[in-house]
C-alpha cells in the first residue's frame, strides 16, 4: 500500500513539475506534428538548439516546415524569449533547429467536409483566368559579343542609349559603347574608355537634383563615380567608393544622396558576405563631389542589388535592396531615412531567384502610380523546376510590398536565358518600357527586341 501511494505521489509530482516547464509565449507554443511557416528573412537553420551550433541553411519568409521536436526549455535571446524547434523543411527535407520567434503555426484550411451541417455551402472555385503574356518584336541588332548591358541618356539629347561594356583580349571590361536608334537599327553614338580594366557593371544616375548624369562603374570591391562630356569625349573621375555597388536618389526630398555598402568583416559559415548600408549627401566642389552627413543601417544585410525610388509617393526615395545568401533564396527589403538614421520598413517580400546574373529591378510609374518592376521568376512558383521568368510589378499596400501582376516571358531553363539581358528604355511607351537583348553566339551580335503585352501593335 505504501509503495503504491509512493508511485502515485511520484507521478503527480512529475506531471506538476513538467506542466510548469512550459513557458508562456505570446505567439503560442508549437507542438510536435504541427505545420508551420517561417516569418522572417534570412533565418538560420542550425545543427542544434543554440546560437553556437553550425548553420545548415538559411531560409526566407513563407518557407513551410514541420515541427519534429521542441527544446526542453525556452531560451532568452536579446529581448526575445522562445523555444528552439527541430524542424523539417517540406521542400528540401532538410532537418535542423530554428528559434521559435521566426515560426508561426499554419492556419488549418477548412474544407466543405469539415463544415458544420448548418453552414452555408462553399461556392465552387473560380476558373483561373489566363495571364497576359509578353510578345517580343525584333527591332534591330548590335554588332557586339557577350557584354554587360545598361542604359541611360548621357548625351542628354532625350534618347536613351544602350550601354555595352566591351572586353579586352584577357576578358576584362575596359570600354563602354553607347548605341542609339538609327534608321531601322542601332548605331554607335559614342565610346567611353575607362582606365580601370576590372569594371563589371555600369549604371547611369540621372536626376533633376543632379547637375549632370553620373556614371557608376563597379567591380568586386569598388565603385567609381564619373562624369562624361560626350562632346569633348572627356571622362572625369568624381569619387571612388570602397563598395561593390551604389545607388543615387533623394532620401530627404531635396538633396541628392549616394547609398553605398560597407563590407562586414565577419563572413557567414556558408561564405555569404554581408554589408552595412550607408547613405551620404552629395556636395559639389571644384568639379568633383564629396559625401557628407553619413547615416548607416545598424545591421548587416546580404545585399545583391540596390535601388533608390519613391515607392510611397511622399517625395522621398526609399532604399530598395534585393538580399539573399550565397546559395539560398532571396527577397526584397525596403529601408527609409528617418530621424537621422535608416529604418527598415519592410523586412522581406517577393522572393527572387538569386543564382542568375540577370535578376534586375527598376522603379517607375505605372498607370500613374509608383511601382517596383523586377525581372525574375514567378514569385508564386519560384521553387518549381519549370518556373517562368518574366516581369513582376509590385507596389506598396500599407506596410506590405505586394505583387500586382506577373507577366511571364519564358521558362527559367530555356537556353535563351544564358545570353539574355534586359535594359530600361525610356524612349518606349506603355506599361513595360524595356528592351530585351538576346545574344546570338553564332554571329556575335545582340538581337534587340521590344516588349509588348499580349500582341504586337
Amino acid at each position: 500500500m505504501k509503495k503504491s501511494m509512493a508511485i502515485v505521489l511520484f507521478l503527480l509530482t512529475f506531471c506538476a513539475v513538467h506542466a510548469q516547464d512550459i513557458t508562456v509565449i505570446p505567439s503560442g507554443v508549437l507542438d510536435t506534428g504541427d505545420s508551420a511557416h517561417v516569418t522572417g528573412d534570412y533565418v538560420r537553420v542550425r545543427s542544434g538548439p543554440t546560437l553556437e551550433h553550425r548553420i545548415l541553411d538559411k531560409v526566407n519568409s513563407g518557407t513551410s516546415v514541420s515541427i519534429l521536436e521542441r527544446s526542453a526549455a525556452a531560451e532568452k535571446i536579446g529581448d526575445m524569449d522562445n523555444y528552439w524547434y527541430r524542424i523539417k523543411i517540406k521542400e528540401t527535407g532538410l532537418e535542423g533547429w530554428m528559434y521559435g520567434n521566426f515560426l508561426k503555426r499554419d492556419t488549418p484550411i477548412v474544407t466543405q467536409d469539415m463544415q458544420p451541417e448548418k453552414s452555408l455551402p462553399i461556392p465552387p472555385a473560380q476558373t483561373e483566368q489566363p495571364r497576359p503574356r509578353l510578345v517580343l518584336k525584333e527591332i534591330g541588332s548590335i554588332p557586339q559579343g557577350e557584354s554587360f548591358a545598361s542604359s541611360g541618356d548621357l548625351n542628354q539629347n532625350g534618347a536613351t542609349e544602350i550601354l555595352l561594356l566591351q572586353k579586352d583580349e584577357q576578358g576584362r571590361y575596359f570600354t563602354a559603347s553607347a548605341y542609339e536608334p538609327s534608321g531601322e537599327g542601332f548605331s554607335e553614338a559614342y565610346r567611353i574608355r575607362f582606365r580601370n580594366a576590372s569594371i563589371q557593371r555600369l549604371s547611369v544616375f540621372s536626376h533633376p537634383n543632379l547637375t549632370q548624369p553620373i556614371i557608376a562603374a563597379s567591380d568586386e570591391h569598388y565603385t567609381y563615380l564619373y562624369s562624361y562630356d560626350t562632346g569633348k569625349k572627356l571622362l572625369r573621375l568624381l569619387l571612388k567608393l570602397r563598395s561593390p555597388a551604389a545607388a543615387c536618389g533623394v532620401l530627404d526630398g531635396t538633396n541628392p544622396y549616394i547609398v553605398h555598402l560597407r563590407k562586414n568583416r565577419v563572413v557567414d559559415n556558408d561564405g555569404t558576405v554581408t554589408y552595412y548600408l550607408q547613405a551620404e549627401r552629395i556636395e559639389y566642389s571644384r568639379g568633383r563631389i564629396r559625401l557628407v552627413d553619413r547615416v548607416e543601417y545598424e545591421k548587416p544585410l546580404p545585399v545583391k542589388n540596390l535601388l533608390l525610388f519613391d515607392l510611397d509617393s511622399d517625395g522621398k526615395d526609399e532604399i530598395i535592396t534585393e538580399i539573399g545568401a550565397t546559395q539560398y533564396g532571396g527577397g526584397i527589403c525596403v529601408l527609409k531615412q528617418s530621424d537621422g538614421g535608416l529604418t527598415r520598413t519592410i523586412n522581406t517580400g517577393i522572393p527572387t531567384f538569386n543564382s542568375s546574373s540577370f535578376v534586375q529591378m527598376w522603379g517607375m510609374q505605372q498607370n500613374g502610380k509608383p511601382a517596383l518592376v523586377i525581372y525574375s521568376t514567378d514569385p508564386h512558383a519560384d521553387t518549381d523546376v519549370n518556373v517562368e521568368f518574366g516581369f513582376i510589378s509590385a507596389s506598396l499596400q500599407g506596410n506590405t510590398l505586394s505583387v500586382d501582376k506577373f507577366r511571364p516571358l519564358n521558362k527559367r531553363l530555356d537556353e535563351v536565358n544564358n545570353g539574355r539581358q534586359v535594359v530600361l528604355y525610356q524612349n518606349g511607351t506603355g506599361e513595360l518600357p524595356f528592351l530585351i537583348l538576346d545574344l546570338d553566339k553564332d554571329t556575335g551580335r545582340y538581337m534587340v527586341k521590344k516588349v509588348f503585352i499580349d500582341s504586337l501593335p
